[in-house]
Order: structure tokens, then C-alpha cells, then sequence
């Protein structure tokens, strides 16, 4: 039994230090950029945010293959209205962990990243 709870306490002591890396995770939803172009100077960009703080990115240039972060993690801390998301660690060196991926701020239904406006779908 001492066994049981000993294991069951390093199970919940390292849940809440996992979940410690998260501020505010009240984003959820599918944010979109566009730059207005067509053809091979469109840029569109997406960012899904999930209830958890993880988060996804991907990105279209024009007719080029897509960048996406599939199978790499990300993360993001909302500290009032400044968004910061993160390299998670699956996917990433060692050196890359846990450093800024992309600063914004969020306002409701948009959010600014790198002078670019996503929209909420």
C-alpha cells in the first residue's frame, strides 16, 4: 500500500509541474491570416489553439509545399493580453525547448502575431 501511494503521489506531483508551464489557456478555436494575394503570393497562415495550452501551426506560400508543426509540440502562456507561444518538446532539440516560437497579443477575437491579424473562425 505505502508502495501505491508513493507512486501515486510522484504521478500527481509531476501533473501539476507538466501543467505549470501553462498560464492562462482560455484560447481555444482556429485563428487565420491571410494576406489578401492569390497564386503564388498568397500567404495563408493558421494557429489552433487547444483548451489544454497546446497549441498547432501551419502555413501555405503561394503553390510551395506547407510548413506545418505536425508532430512537434507547442504551447502557449496568455499573460492579460500578451501571448507567447513556445517549442514544446516533442519534435525539437534540446537547445530549441521551451523558447519563444512565435510573441503576440490577443484581443477576443483576433490576435496580432508579428504584425500579421489572425481571425477567430
Amino acid at each position: 500500500m505505502k508502495k501505491f501511494l508513493t507512486i501515486l503521489a510522484i504521478v500527481m506531483a509531476s501533473g501539476l509541474v507538466s501543467c505549470s508551464k501553462f498560464g492562462d489557456t482560455s484560447i481555444t478555436g482556429t485563428y487565420r491570416y491571410s494576406n489578401g494575394y492569390t497564386g503564388d503570393m498568397r500567404i495563408s497562415e493558421i494557429y489552433e489553439f487547444q483548451a489544454n495550452g497546446n497549441v498547432y501551426n501551419k502555413c501555405w506560400i503561394g503553390n510551395l509545399t506547407p510548413f506545418d508543426t505536425d508532430g512537434c509540440s507547442l504551447y502557449y502562456k496568455l499573460e492579460g493580453d500578451k501571448l507567447t507561444i513556445y517549442h514544446g518538446v516533442k519534435g525539437w532539440k534540446k537547445e530549441v525547448r521551451h523558447t519563444p516560437y512565435a510573441v503576440g497579443t490577443y484581443s477576443g477575437d483576433s490576435i496580432d502575431i508579428e504584425d500579421r491579424i489572425f481571425y477567430k473562425d
